[in-house]
């Protein structure tokens, strides 16, 4: 059977998503060209034709697979509803579920990137855009007088770091906490952070 011959934008698409499997297999040190040149059947030439290195390969397929969680973000903060309702369910569907293997990889962009500039500038660049995703809608609902806050950054900046911090253990370490509990803290902190009774977490929107 003749082979498909793909654009070079399915190309590039198949092989980031190769380069994201094998990041999440192996660990962004032990990945190789020939690892994801192997995955998909194709010669280690072609992946460097449109990844001239394996840095800028990793750093693409990180950009891309984080890009895309970030994307489902930003649709979940626009969608309708009151700023707090949004807020809830963003801090809800940030914590790690099943296999949590965009978690995983975010672990291990964060381990690699003080050694990997490209991946390193990917990052934190993502990691500065989910911030300010979460710093204006908290403005936006300061603004509409549904809550207090004195400073939206700063309290992007403390929930995402608390966020972070409990999913990486949650994720790393199986069974040292609870989805259940990461929850039950981030309720907490959310509501603390925004002047409100817990209870009116649950009770908006």
């Amino acid at each position: 059977m003749a082979r498909v011959r793909l654009s070079v934008e399915e190309r590039r698409e198949d092989l980031l998503r190769a380069a994201v499997d094998q990041i999440q297999t192996r660990g962004v040190a032990a990945v190789r060209i020939a690892d994801v040149a192997t995955a998909l059947g194709v010669s280690n030439a072609l992946v460097l034709y449109h990844f001239s290195t394996k840095e800028a390969l990793l750093a693409a397929a990180f950009r891309h697979s984080a890009g895309e969680d970030l994307a489902q973000l930003r649709e979940l903060l626009g969608s309708r509803g009151s700023a707090l309702h949004r807020l809830h369910a963003a801090t809800r569907w940030y914590a790690p579920t099943g296999e949590a293997k965009g978690w995983r990889l975010w672990i291990e962009g964060w381990a690699a990137a003080p050694r990997e500039p490209a991946l390193h500038e990917v990052a934190s660049e993502l990691d500065q855009q989910w911030k300010s995703a979460l710093a204006a809608v908290i403005t936006e609902g300061v603004e509409a007088g549904e809550f207090r806050c004195a400073d939206p950054v700063a309290t992007a900046w403390r929930l995402t770091a608390l966020l972070d911090g409990l999913a990486v253990q949650m994720t790393s370490y199986a069974g040292s906490l609870s989805r259940a509990t990461l929850l039950d803290w981030s309720d907490e902190a959310l509501a603390r952070e925004l002047g409100l009774d817990r209870a009116a977490l649950t009770g908006d929107g």
